[in-house]
């Protein structure tokens, strides 16, 4: 792995030397092998960059130094990221989630989202990946936090003729006891043609992933009153397993032709796919803070006071607990297209590109809720012993787990969800040199148009057969006969087992489990009579955005100070325009049968951003540099949330309206950076950054009330209005600093060991949420980690190269719990260990044998700042892969 900045093909054309780059680049390879290669390149295109980025460079065709792209990025000082489902999941860039995500430098979507899934790509296919923590005014806008640009390989990035280079490996779960297969191959030609050149290239990858995550948890602690107290209750607690697989088809199709030096065409295409399968297995026990009076017994209170640790509930008429099973289907499919071409004159150039992308995702699931006999009572301890740090525990007072036909089928429900997207996007930029030494030494100017036309739809029904008004008997429903035990293996509950129909054979049974909901709850048979869930009308919308930039940059450079300055100052003009529509309804009366009243609901919108960008790099030394930066950005709301929504609950009083919220603004940011560096050596590295930025519109789900509600049609009335919203301006601060050189001046065999170090404290991350009272960790912005360090050591040979790393991340705030804000989730702190070796025993092919998270190291969760309750563990697999890269 490496870490060093890697400008994209619009920052490139701030070079003042970017035609004679271009043509050193025709007789060069570029594909870097080994870690010293990946650390050196990556530290030339840091060195070489106007602006702040961090990159991951592949170490060879084919090899990403982790499995998927979050994973990598994790080694990135300043970059957090998420583990779930056996993967690196989400990112944040310096405590901050909204990021922007672009595929060799073109902004890329999937669905209605404002970014892509990074874990959906496979590393096979990479290049690299670019962090840009910065921004100048040539770059589209978007993500406060930053953007995320994957490189993918072209073909005259590598050597003249046939480059055939691929492989297999396996990664083995020691939860999931499976081994994951990912395989990749990739056949390129660059050859003559005239007094030009012309490649091709095809690049497809194939994984599949396989997980199975245990944990015990508690949520949403709500206050109550018992004995005339209020006390606050999570609202469940729960054991449960995660268990699923997860394919990735793609690929990547790539024509480049450079009819002369002065004159180059790209044309490319790609597909990414992915197809997951997860069975959710939870034994539960809900509805705690909201049981009858009265049947709350042996109430244990924490030492505060007021958080239960541990009570018995019991109620002769049954109590809402027993097992949620529930299998899921998701599928994502993307896909893009992109022509560029590329003229350079000896005092201009111009780029210009069309990109089209369609996507489409989504997921279906069946679920079943049964119940193990009559539960009417029921102990749990929220801060049980079972697991280290205390976790929740549930006995069942009156049922017997073991026995299959005391099991009845209280509810199945199935639910489809998914959105589409269509994207139109075309740009052009052109450069005008100036000057070759005096001040201004080129201008930039250039536009975008950006097209999309997005939809989301969701249906979910609900059935309840009974037989004689009795619950079904799970052997009697759909697939009982298959009904099987399965359970957690973790902490002191390894024997703990619970039976249910297992998800791929209810989906299997899904025709006659319609069938058998018609015959037995004749209230939902309509429902049930079609293949899918009707459209819940609140959640199902379309929407059209578009937008027009203009941008204008100029390149500076001089000498006065005794040394040389050089960097740019620039401003984009952004008009961003385009309407939704959706539906609003409400309860009808007894005049209409009491049928949902239902209208269709539009919106518009239309507003611009003018965003200034000024960067300066002062070069003291060759060696030691200062890069200085005032960037400003912009992150539009989500089409979801600003969706022209609202269900008037008309039956309350006062009445309630739950709405999405066409009025909710953009998040901007202003953003101040600093970075020294100072290279030595071989891949020789020391900086230190610090950063201050200040962003404007964060957002916070409520309920308000005394809320006039004229615009929802009812003049002159108020209610509660429970929406989006948004809350505040956030403030965060920190500094970054790394260090990493192989030991050249060593003697022997130490000069080929290596070291990487980076860590990055952040200093202040506050959002203004608008709470009544302040209490700890009232203001933490979700996702942020005070503390993030990385530490490597390397071993790089060119037959045997080694890497043992180990990744840090300090507690962080999850979730903001808007009921009871002070019991809002946080992750505790997180390690991670891993290892490779590589051997090459012939030029052509690369053995390697890797273990991720050595120390099995498990998320634990919590609620509170101050650790109130525990929250829960969830386990983390330990992995062992082996592998196999071939190239020619």
């Amino acid at each position: 792995m490496a870490f060093g900045c890697v400008p994209t093909a619009a920052a490139a054309q701030e070079s003042d030397s970017v035609a004679e780059d271009a043509e050193a680049q025709d007789d060069a390879t570029i594909v870097v092998v080994g870690i010293r290669g990946s650390v050196e390149a990556a530290n030339d295109m840091k060195r070489n960059s106007k602006q702040i980025v961090d990159s991951v460079v592949a170490e060879d065709v084919g090899k990403l130094p982790d499995n998927n792209v979050p994973e990598a990025l994790s080694r990135v000082t300043g970059v957090q990221i998420d583990r779930a489902r056996g993967q690196g999941q989400g990112v944040t860039i310096r405590g901050l989630a909204e990021i922007q995500t672009t595929i060799n430098g073109n902004q890329t979507n999937l669905g209605d989202g404002r970014s892509l899934n990074l874990a959906d790509i496979p590393a096979e296919l990479l290049k690299q990946v670019d962090v840009y923590k910065t921004r100048t005014a040539d770059q589209v806008e978007g993500g406060i936090a930053g953007t995320v640009n994957v490189e993918l390989r072209r073909p005259m990035d590598l050597n003249r003729g046939w480059t055939i280079a691929g492989s297999a490996r396996g990664v083995y779960d020691d939860i999931s006891k499976k081994t994951s297969p990912y395989g990749s191959l990739l056949i390129a030609n660059r050859m003559n043609a005239g007094d030009g050149e012309i490649g091709f290239l095809i690049n497809a990858s194939w994984t599949k992933n396989f997980y199975n995550e245990n944990y015990i948890e508690s949520e949403s602690p709500f206050d109550t009153t018992i004995d005339g107290s209020t006390v606050v209750i999570p609202y469940r607690a729960q054991y449960g397993t995660e268990e699923g697989h997860v394919t990735r088809p793609s690929i990547n199709a790539v024509l480049q032709w450079k009819p002369s030096d002065n004159l180059d065409f790209v044309l490319e295409g790609g597909y990414l796919g992915s197809r997951e399968k997860r069975s959710v297995e939870r034994l539960y026990v809900q509805d705690i803070p909201f049981m009858p009076a009265g049947i709350y017994s042996d109430v244990v209170l924490m030492p505060d006071g007021t958080t239960v640790k541990s009570l018995t509930v019991s109620n002769p008429n049954g109590i809402a607990a027993g097992i949620d099973s529930l299998y899921n289907s998701f599928h994502s499919n993307l896909y893009t297209t992109n022509f560029e071409a590329h003229w350079r004159g000896d005092r201009a150039q111009i780029n210009a590109s069309v990109q089209y992308n369609w996507s489409n995702e989504g997921n279906y699931f069946v679920e079943q809720i049964l119940r193990p006999g009559d539960l009417t009572s029921a102990s749990v301890d929220f801060m049980s012993d079972q697991y280290k740090g205390g976790v929740p525990s549930i006995t069942f007072n009156d049922a017997d787990l073991s026995d299959v036909g005391s099991y009845v089928v209280d509810r199945f429900q199935d639910n489809q969800g998914g959105s589409k997207n269509k994207e139109f996007a075309a740009q052009a930029d052109l450069t005008l040199r100036l000057s070759d030494a005096h001040f201004l030494r080129n201008l930039q100017v250039g536009f975008r148009y950006n097209r999309r036309l997005t939809s989301r739809y969701y249906g979910y029904r609900d059935g309840f057969p009974r037989i004689g008004g009795a619950r079904t008997p799970l052997t009697d429903f759909p697939g009982g006969g298959d009904a099987s035990l399965t359970g957690p293996t973790i902490g002191g509950i390894d024997s703990l087992s619970w039976y249910r129909i297992p998800g791929a054979d209810l989906l299997g049974n899904i025709d006659a489990v319609r069938s058998y909901i018609q015959q037995f709850d004749p209230g939902n048979a309509e429902r049930f009579s079609s293949e899918f869930p009707p459209s819940d009308r609140g959640q199902t919308f379309r929407s059209t955005e578009n937008n027009f930039a203009f941008y204008g940059q100029l390149n500076y450079g001089f000498d006065a100070l005794g040394f040389p300055i050089d960097g740019s100052a620039g401003v984009r003009y952004v008009n961003t325009w385009g309407s939704s529509n959706s539906f609003n309804f409400r309860p009808g009366d007894a005049s209409n049968g009491f049928q949902d009243i239902v209208e269709e609901s539009p919106g518009r919108g239309n507003y611009t951003d003018i965003l200034p960008s000024f960067t300066a790099l002062l070069h003291f030394t060759p060696k030691l540099q200062l890069r200085l930066s005032y960037t400003t950005n912009v992150h539009r709301p989500s089409f979801y949330d600003t969706r022209p929504f609202f269900f008037a609950e008309t039956r309350a009083t006062p009445k309630i309206i739950f709405a999405g919220n066409p009025a909710l603004e953009a998040q901007r940011e202003h953003a101040f950076d600093a970075s020294a560096e100072y290279y030595f050596g071989r891949g020789g590295l020391v900086s230190l950054a610090g950063y201050y930025k200040k962003a404007t519109n964060f957002l916070y789900y409520s309920r308000e009330g005394d809320q006039p509600l004229d615009i929802y049609g009812f003049p002159g009335e108020t209610g509660f209005v429970e929406q989006q919203r948004n809350a505040g301006d956030g403030t965060f601060a920190g500094i970054e600093g790394s260090v990493q050189s192989f030991f050249d001046f060593l003697p022997g065999v130490w000069k080929n060991f290596g070291v990487s170090l980076n860590a990055s404290h952040i200093l202040e991350a506050r959002v203004e949420y608008p709470y009544p009272e302040e209490f700890p960790g009232a203001f933490d912005s979700p996702n942020t980690s005070k503390w993030t360090a990385n530490a490597a050591l390397f071993y790089d040979t060119p037959k045997f190269s080694a890497r043992v790393a180990l990744n840090y991340r300090s507690s962080y705030r999850l979730f903001v719990w808007t009921q009871n804000p002070d019991y809002s989730w946080y992750n505790d702190d997180t390690y991670r260990l891993d290892a490779a070796i590589n051997y090459t025993p012939v030029k052509w092919m690369t053995l390697s044998l890797e273990g991720g998270n050595l120390l099995g190291h498990d998320v634990y969760r919590y609620f509170g700042k101050e650790k109130l309750l525990p929250l829960g563990v969830r386990t983390l697999g330990r992995t062992v892969q082996g592998s196999v890269r071939f190239r020619f």
